[in-house]
């Protein structure tokens, strides 16, 4: 395992943050997983640097997770269980099972980030979220100093949050065991997805698991910029949950606010929308701010630090709150 001093990592966040690691190793052999503990701290996993805003250069030893590898472990004529290793790009892996014939994570495509960062965020799109496919993660338990599986129902998914998050430092998601359908009835449940198909002139009962492969990546990157282009972690807060009293107060005065249920007594409100109402789409100020084509999106148009993207986030939280009542949540993990 070799360390490195002193690393850049510009090119291992999508934000394009010029920050430094004081320590950094390359993992990308799983028995090197017992040498952790003797890095010096604190740790710091890292996988595709899409969920995470640095704002200072990090103390201790970012741990890269460069695990690599999909394998079929079980196989019948209804569905498939899939291990992907944690380094894998997300992206990658969902075009890989669709074109399988392997469905379900259509719904997830072009989410940035890797396989092991996707229980972390419990992440989801277009009424889908990735824990509905998860049968297990493996992992290796720094406090334990042992490797694991974590069945579903252990992980503590919920919305944006699983175990994974709330014990920062514990776990490194080695691999993710999948179950997947070879066959699944499309749904179309968000507007932006209807309105992609009503403009190609589909059916909503017609449309197949390859159509919503092709509608998600098309309505995401019509709203969304490449981190290539654009530095950006995409969606930089969570849609907030709110009681229905509130709800109900919002609409008497907002009556176009978009509202989902989200469990008996709860509505999600579309941050995003909060964000534009509050006049903040495509506003910038030194290279920052919320884009112009999606204003839940926080971008770095060119030499932004992450103290000047958090100093942002935070300004758009007072405005919402302000006007709404509400407090937004970030996403990412901030440092």
């Amino acid at each position: 395992m070799e360390i490195i001093e002193n690393q850049s990592l510009k090119a291992l966040n999508t934000f394009g943050v010029d920050v430094k690691s004081r320590f950094f190793v390359e993992l990308t052999d799983v028995k090197t997983l017992y040498q952790i503990n003797s890095l010096p701290k604190p740790h710091l996993f890292l996988g595709g640097g899409s969920n995470i805003l640095f704002v200072n250069d990090y103390p201790g030893t970012v741990i890269h997770n460069n695990l690599l590898g999909v394998s079929i472990l079980k196989e019948t004529s209804e569905s498939v269980v899939v291990k992907a290793m944690g380094g894998e790009n997300w992206h990658q892996f969902v075009i890989k099972m669709s074109d399988a014939g392997f469905h379900g994570l259509e719904y997830l495509a072009l989410i940035p980030g890797t396989v092991g960062a996707a229980p972390v965020q419990n992440i989801g799109a277009y009424g889908a979220e990735v824990k509905q496919f998860i049968q297990s993660v493996e992992v290796f338990d720094c406090e334990a100093e042992t490797i694991y599986s974590i069945p579903c129902h252990e992980c503590c998914f919920s919305y944006r949050d699983s175990l994974f998050k709330q014990e920062k430092g514990r776990y490194f998601i080695i691999s993710v065991t999948f179950e997947l359908l070879k066959k699944v009835a499309a749904k179309v449940e968000y507007r932006a997805l209807e309105h992609y198909f009503e403009d190609q002139g589909k059916v909503l009962e017609d449309v197949s698991m390859q159509d919503i492969f092709e509608g998600v990546v098309s309505v995401r990157a019509s709203k969304l910029p490449d981190p290539k282009e654009i530095g950006n972690g995409g969606s930089f807060f969570k849609n907030p949950i709110v009681s229905k009293s509130k709800a109900k107060e919002l609409h008497d005065k907002y009556s176009n606010l978009v509202m989902y249920p989200h469990d008996i007594d709860k509505i999600k409100l579309a941050a995003g929308q909060l964000i534009e109402l509050s006049g903040l789409k495509g506003k910038y100020v030194n290279n920052v701010g919320m884009y112009e084509k999606q204003a839940l999106v926080l971008v770095n148009l060119g030499g932004a630090t992450g103290g000047q993207l958090w100093a942002h986030a935070q300004k758009v939280q007072e405005q919402v709150a302000a006007t709404f009542g509400v407090m937004l949540e970030p996403e990412p993990l901030i440092l």
